[in-house]
């Protein structure tokens, strides 16, 4: 079985532009062993944002070709 992260999706309609990223804590990525776990944290997020310019959703990890790229967004818990 595969493992499951949060991605995280900021609109272009955000005061800080349009952005996405894996959702981290302390700087790490936030890893979970099932679909259902990454989900229920994902639909908890999502009840809690305050803007509809900013979205939460569990999505499978794959491997990354080159994982020092970065989008210079920073989401975090």
């Amino acid at each position: 079985m595969g493992k499951y992260e949060i991605w995280a999706k900021r609109s272009g309609a955000s005061i800080f532009g349009a952005a996405e990223a894996w959702l981290k804590s302390d700087g790490k990525p936030i890893i979970f062993n099932t679909y259902e776990e990454a989900k229920a944290t994902a639909d908890s997020l999502m009840k809690k944002i305050v803007t509809v310019n900013v979205s939460y959703r569990p999505k499978e990890m794959k491997p990354e070709l080159n994982e020092t790229q970065s989008s210079g967004m920073k989401m975090s818990l």
